[in-house]
């Protein structure tokens, strides 16, 4: 959960606006309360209204989690409604994993909603009209209109209560292991020097293909990794089915990336790696 605080008095909390949230309800209130407590008292009638920003998370994972380097400021400047999206009810599927990807672009002064297009959609008409209503409501209010067009993007997913699904009973892999999931590995060809990159370093992977271009990243960015990280995001996991690549998507793993060198060779050598 992301906020963006506004202190008008020293000796008052905060007013709270949410930025982004996946939080449950219950948790929203833990964040609310801690919030109340805030104060800045060094704040004075002169310096005027004072702005921060604070991310809170809440996770049962084993991955560790990456520094993450912000380009693009603008997107913290995205105010969306505090109550989270309810799926149409009854559920509008056969009690099936629903994914709705939309891109928004703002444009325009903070008060305008923004363009919304879906890019990837496994929803019913219904589930991705409540996608569109949701996300018309958010704002960004720092815009004057004479910046250029912002563009978010933002994945909505569904499970239905009850419903058997597959999951990855781990989150963690090695380079190796991870490797040896993806389709075609043997006709790959590849040769990487880590010890060019800082090594070891740690990969967060996120499964969106073949629907659309996996995202990987390693926390700062090192212009020594980018062409292995791209790289590394052309791989595909060999999904036993349609249902697997559907219910997975979406989901993140970390590949532990070691010191040391991998050379693939094709369909010669191709299971072949000094990496370990």
């Amino acid at each position: 959960m992301r906020v963006q605080l506004h202190f008008n008095q020293a000796d008052a909390p905060p007013r709270v606006e949410v930025l982004a949230n996946t939080a449950a309800p219950e948790m929203q209130e833990q964040v609310f309360r801690f919030l109340e407590g805030y104060r800045l008292p060094c704040l004075t009638s002169a310096e005027g209204p004072v702005r921060a920003v604070q991310e809170f998370s809440f996770t049962n994972s084993e991955r560790e989690p990456l520094p993450v380097e912000r380009e693009n400021k603008g997107e913290l400047c995205v105010v969306m409604p505090r109550e989270p999206m309810e799926p149409p009810t009854p559920w509008p599927g056969d009690r099936e994993v629903e994914h709705v990807v939309a891109v928004l672009t703002f444009s325009g002064d903070g008060q305008q909603a923004p363009a919304v297009k879906i890019i990837h959609s496994t929803g019913s008409n219904r589930l991705e009209s409540a996608v569109r209503e949701q996300v018309a409501k958010y704002r960004m209010p720092c815009r004057t209109g004479a910046e250029q067009p912002m563009v978010v993007q933002q994945m909505f997913s569904f499970n239905p209560a009850g419903a058997r699904r597959y999951v990855l009973k781990r989150e963690i892999f090695r380079l190796a292991e991870f490797l040896g999931m993806t389709a075609g590995i043997q006709a790959v060809q590849a040769d990487f020097d880590f010890s060019t990159m800082n090594c070891p370093f740690k990969v967060d992977y996120s499964i969106l293909g073949p629907n659309l271009p996996n995202e990987v990243r390693a926390g700062k960015p090192d212009p020594n990794r980018a062409v292995f990280l791209k790289w590394l995001a052309e791989r595909q996991l060999a999904f036993a089915n349609a249902k697997q690549a559907n219910e997975l998507f979406g989901e993140v793993i970390q590949i532990q990336v070691p010191c040391g060198t991998l050379k693939l060779q094709g369909e010669e050598s191709a299971s072949r790696t000094d990496a370990s």
